[in-house]
């Protein structure tokens, strides 16, 4: 569901079903996003015409759910994360399986002309499967995590330049031993 709580009264309120359905979508992953508009944007990763999730926005005021696009294998499905809304305007995300190698994909959402592009499909030795969200530095540059890929297969840490649409991966995970400890990481850089 999308609820609404009120911490001066303690009042939680129901104001969206979410259900698994080519209309709405389900299963959300992530946060909700509140972007210069007023209006709030969010993703579900089961639903929608492909069953690979939806964008969506909500609207506060009307009490009002709009599907916008249908997430799907060819483009990316599946997110496991919230979207974000960078400096340029535009907001972008990370599908979990999906693109040309069926490993997850960088993407960006217009809001104003409604247009979802695919901007990067992620491969193997990069990093791929990518569960969290995506964070815009002090460099105006993207920073995410896989959850895989990478030359230990245990996941990376990458940058995605959006002014040259280039995606540089920075870390390679290795597990208990060698110089970046760590593995599969979930989750979201802060």
């Amino acid at each position: 569901v999308i609820f609404e709580y009120d911490p001066v009264t303690n009042i939680y309120t129901k104001k969206i079903d979410l259900v698994n359905s080519t209309a709405i979508g389900s299963a959300p992953f992530g946060s909700l996003i509140q972007v210069s508009t007023g209006k709030i944007y969010g993703m579900t990763s089961n639903g929608g015409n492909s069953g690979g999730g939806v964008i969506f926005n909500y609207v506060i005021s009307s009490n009002t759910y709009t599907k916008k696009i249908d997430l799907n294998t060819s483009n990316g499905g599946y997110p496991n994360g919230h979207l974000i809304q960078a400096n340029n305007g535009l907001l972008y995300g990370l599908a979990t399986v999906g693109g040309t190698n069926n490993v997850g994909v960088l993407f960006e959402y217009d809001k104003n002309t409604n247009t979802y592009t695919k901007k990067i499909d992620m491969l193997s030795t990069n990093g791929i499967t990518p569960y969290g969200s995506l964070l815009q530095a002090s460099n105006s540059k993207l920073y995410g995590l896989t959850s895989a890929g990478g030359t230990s297969g245990l996941g990376t840490l990458f940058e995605y330049d959006i002014s040259l649409n280039t995606y540089t991966k920075r870390v390679d995970f290795t597990g208990n031993a060698g110089a970046n400890p760590g593995s599969v990481p979930y989750g979201s850089l802060v």
